[in-house]
């Protein structure tokens, strides 16, 4: 096999099944493009879900919404072992999904590097938010609030229902001047569209080094100004310990289990209620409709009331508020 060529592993899927194909593929096959000591031989680059059937708003089309999750592994010995990773996984998985066998292919490594990009498009969400990839120029209303993105192959794209959820509930909740935690920022995309709708300050975690790149390059692209004389901080972590009690909104897009055990402080030594002020609000994402009690429950448990529900498709943003 050429060594510009790239064995692209590709699962149709929907639903809860996409966030679980997702983590499979980061977790054996994550990360940047590693070199092997003893082989030479890398492998690298996570996840990518790529999503059509959209009309302008971004919205599912009937029957023509399609989600595909794809992983690209280089040949060689490390190649082969990530592959028979992934195949076994995604086996025991189809126990518990209705997972169809993966369609294995050869791809050129240069065709691999642009053609995730086709399917990231100008998105608009909710009144004024407007998600543009950083390659593309597009006319605008005066009022848009633009946010210039290049999210990489491991991170969101705002293509996600849970982030289009979010970014809706932020929209409604930033007032200027409010502070904002990010928990589990991934590409940046909340703290960036935060930040645009006048948040400040910012405080950005996430456990993922690649995340922390990938958050202060889109800050830079959209001018956000980070570190100590800045109006975001991006922290590689989960729950800043020093801040307790200091923020009006916290948003937290992960998955419901996760948020559930944050909550309890599973986690790591701090509860995700504790960076909230009394009276403000967190934005919780990530979950199932199915799950929604369980996320609920764990917020009631911390002194947090549900003030609204945001919905599309089987994907929730819960909005909550600290009782004060």
């Amino acid at each position: 096999m050429n060594l510009t060529e790239l064995i692209e592993i590709a699962v149709p899927v929907d639903g809860e099944a996409a966030e679980a194909v997702s983590e499979l593929f980061n977790r054996y096959n994550g990360g940047t493009w590693e070199e092997d000591s003893e082989t030479g031989e890398a492998s690298g680059g996570g996840a990518v879900i790529e999503a059509t059937g959209f009309d302008d708003f971004h919205r599912p089309i009937e029957g023509e919404y399609r989600v595909v999750v794809k992983t690209y592994v280089k040949p060689g010995r490390r190649g082969e072992e990530i592959r028979r990773q992934i195949e076994e996984g995604l086996w025991r998985l189809s126990l518990l999904y209705p997972i169809p066998e993966p369609t294995i292919r050869v791809v050129r490594e240069e065709d691999w590097a642009h053609a995730w990009k086709k399917f990231y498009k100008p998105m608009r969400i909710g009144q004024r938010v407007l998600l543009v990839p950083a390659w593309e120029e597009i006319e605008t209303a005066p009022d848009d609030i633009v946010v210039k993105l290049e999210p990489g192959m491991a991170f969101g794209t705002g293509m996600h229902p849970t982030t289009r959820l979010c970014i809706a509930a932020l929209e409604e909740l930033v007032r200027p001047g409010q502070s904002l935690l990010d928990v589990g920022t991934g590409s940046g995309v909340l703290a960036v569209v935060g930040a645009k709708l006048g948040a400040s300050p910012i405080v950005a975690t996430d456990i993922d080094t690649l995340a922390i790149d990938a958050t202060l390059d889109n800050a830079e692209r959209n001018g956000i100004p980070t570190g100590e004389d800045g109006i975001l901080t991006v922290i590689h972590g989960s729950i800043p310990a020093d801040r307790t009690g200091i923020f009006s909104i916290v948003v937290a897009n992960i998955l419901a289990e996760i948020l559930v055990g944050l909550f309890d402080g599973r986690y790591g030594n701090v509860p995700l209620a504790e960076p909230v002020a009394p009276g403000g609000t967190m934005i919780l994402s990530g979950i199932l409709d199915e799950k929604a009690g369980m996320v609920l429950e764990a917020a009631a448990r911390h002194g947090f009331t549900l003030i609204d529900r945001k919905q599309e498709s089987d994907w929730l943003a819960l909005v909550v508020k600290k009782n004060e």
